[in-house]
């Protein structure tokens, strides 16, 4: 790791000072909270769309935007992964307070639908294919609160986790639309949109198989298995993932090919069956997205920026290969190696030490050092998280940042 600074000192950092503003960040996808965004939104998809694009990509027209900060369960359900993962880095005791804290948060902002728990953006956004508003119940913020809140339960044996997953799971089986393909099926993003986004049927079979096993639920293991269909045979030849099956969804990225990879990982490993061509191809075609010195590119393109989010998924994809128990040791030590030199890259050229947050990208060598909550910070938090556990498993446990 890097000499002035290491990855268990930057978990802790990240995540007090997450505290300390009470959870509330900036997200690059928030510019429709702007008070100039009302005749915007107004308006229709396009303008929607497009504000918030320019809002994201020019500096001096978020700063003109204000969008007000904001409380992200997202951000909130990473951050529990992250003091779950890394409670032997600042103490079973503080990470039992941590952990009962973000699921107070959590609970906080549940959407009950019916009998069923989501959770959704606390922004209005406008995606390319459909409309939502602010706090609208979504798969991958219930996806992934529904995962960590059982890893949550793992570490810490919380009951009211336990149902803050089985809720979302039932969400994403009875709530969302189930599109048919092939032998499988694309789970909606929404209640109201049909979109056939891959890595979203990836984070929901990986949670949905988890609960089924259990609660020993049939019905939820056939739609878990449904979706694993979809998504292995979305694969293409050079081993990539389009991010959707839909028209205009054929490109590819770093961190959604992440997500998928580690989610077949984590299927594969609770005894469904998942090809371990697939899984191999998958790694080779990843592997192309990270510089030997551990850069991380958000798109194959020489010209991509390098990304924080794109590291963060990488070194927590390849630190989960190497452990995993169906890689051989060889591919073990490889993936070791990557996920160390990703933490390294990530605390020389993102770390902050004067603000104690990562930047977000770097272009042609500059900086941009705009701190983004769930984005980023939550996500390096996990990752952060996720090295140091690694590294404190060989070593003796370093002590706790003193900080309040």
């Amino acid at each position: 790791m890097s000499g002035d600074v290491t990855a268990a000192e930057t978990f802790q950092l990240a995540l007090y000072r997450a505290r300390r503003n009470g959870w509330s960040g900036s997200d690059p996808y928030d510019g429709l909270l702007s008070p100039f965004a009302s005749v915007v939104t107004r308006i229709g998809s396009l303008p929607r769309f497009a504000f918030s694009q320019m809002v994201l990509r020019f500096p001096w027209l978020r700063r003109m935007a204000s969008p007000p900060p904001s409380v992200n369960p997202k951000a909130l359900a990473l951050f529990l992964g992250a003091v779950t993962r890394g409670r032997r880095l600042i103490g079973e005791v503080r990470a039992q307070e941590f952990a009962n804290e973000l699921l107070d948060e959590i609970e906080k902002r549940s959407v009950r639908v019916g009998s069923t728990l989501g959770w959704g953006y606390p922004f209005p956004w406008q995606s390319r294919s459909f409309w939502a508003p602010a706090n609208t119940p979504n798969a991958v913020v219930t996806s992934m609160v529904g995962w960590h809140a059982l890893e949550c339960v793992s570490g810490f044996g919380e009951t009211r986790a336990t149902e803050m997953a089985f809720g979302a799971a039932t969400f994403l089986a009875s709530r969302l639309q189930t599109t048919r393909e092939g032998e499988g099926g694309a789970l909606s993003y929404t209640q109201a949109d049909r979109t056939r986004v891959v890595n979203i049927s990836a984070l929901g079979a990986r949670l949905l198989l988890r609960v089924a096993l259990l609660n020993r639920d049939r019905n939820l293991e056939a739609l878990g298995t449904k979706l694993l269909h979809f998504v292995l045979g979305a694969q293409r030849p050079d081993g990539s993932w389009p991010y959707a099956a839909d028209p205009g969804g054929a490109w590819v990225d770093s961190f959604h090919t992440g997500y998928v990879i580690e989610s077949l990982m984590q299927i594969r490993s609770m005894g469904f069956s998942v090809p371990i061509a697939v899984l191999n191809r998958g790694m080779a075609f990843y592997r192309r997205f990270f510089g030997e010195d551990g850069s991380a590119r958000l798109w194959l393109r020489d010209s991509a920026p390098l990304d924080a989010h794109s590291a963060a998924q990488g070194l927590i994809t390849f630190a989960a290969l190497s452990s995993w128990e169906d890689a051989t040791p060889s591919m073990q030590a490889q993936a070791g190696q990557v996920a160390s030199s990703i933490a390294d890259w990530s605390l020389r050229e993102l770390w902050i030490p004067s603000e104690d947050h990562f930047a977000y990208q770097m272009r042609k060598g500059r900086r941009d050092e705009r701190e983004f909550l769930r984005w980023v910070q939550a996500w390096m938090a996990l990752a952060m998280a996720t090295a140091g556990s690694l590294r404190s498993a060989k070593q003796p446990v370093p002590a706790a940042v003193g900080v309040a």
